[in-house]
């Protein structure tokens, strides 16, 4: 994800004190080798709270997976939309012959079929969901299932869940909305608050 999505997030982190790294990469064409690397760098001894919006969360996890990162450097994880569970709506853009757009991004576990079966990780995990039914899954929901899930527009509600997860958090906001939200800047400061 550019960064430039995430900047409104990181200033309003960093008003409340926080020294943030935002971190940009392309979503269609990351580098792993070359993302892992510069992860190491921004959060070079720790501590560090890493913070990841849909994709995001899923590179946090298979880079901390893929590191075997310490309690010590990296106590916790705060996850916004990230579909823990997989994506369905990968499944349906793979139905509509358009899968190609998501690129690189099944590498770190978009796709259903490769998601984790638990916390893989020994860090905290809050999984922040989004409940506005904002975006393409409800339409897909009707095209191709029997109910409309809750969801962010995006990610349904129960992908964000993961089990060992620490707490998971419902607000009203959509996919992209959860970026730009106080109440979600609230939340993780009052999670952040526990590491200072």
């Amino acid at each position: 994800m550019n960064k430039v999505i995430m900047a409104p997030l990181a200033k309003r982190l960093e008003a409340l004190g926080y020294d943030v790294e935002n971190i940009s990469y392309s979503s269609t064409k990351a580098d792993k080798t070359r993302l892992f690397n510069t992860i190491d760098k921004a959060i070079a001894d720790g501590p560090a709270l890493m913070l990841g919006h849909s994709l995001g969360g899923l590179v946090i996890t298979d880079y901390l997976f893929t590191k075997q990162v310490s309690i010590n450097k990296v106590p916790m994880v705060i996850t916004l939309g990230t579909p823990h569970q997989g994506a369905q709506i990968t499944k349906d853009m793979e139905k509509l012959n358009i899968d190609g757009l998501l690129g690189s991004s099944p590498q770190f576990g978009i796709l259903p079929k490769n998601f984790k079966k638990s916390w893989p990780v020994p860090q905290q995990l809050i999984s922040i969901a989004g409940n506005v039914k904002l975006g393409a899954r409800p339409l897909l929901d009707r095209v191709w299932r029997e109910e409309v899930a809750e969801s962010d527009g995006t990610v349904s509600i129960a992908e964000t869940k993961i089990p060992g997860m620490s707490e998971h958090i419902t607000v009203r906001q959509s996919h992209t909305s959860m970026v730009y939200s106080r109440k979600v800047v609230k939340i993780i400061d009052r999670f952040a608050q526990q590491l200072r």
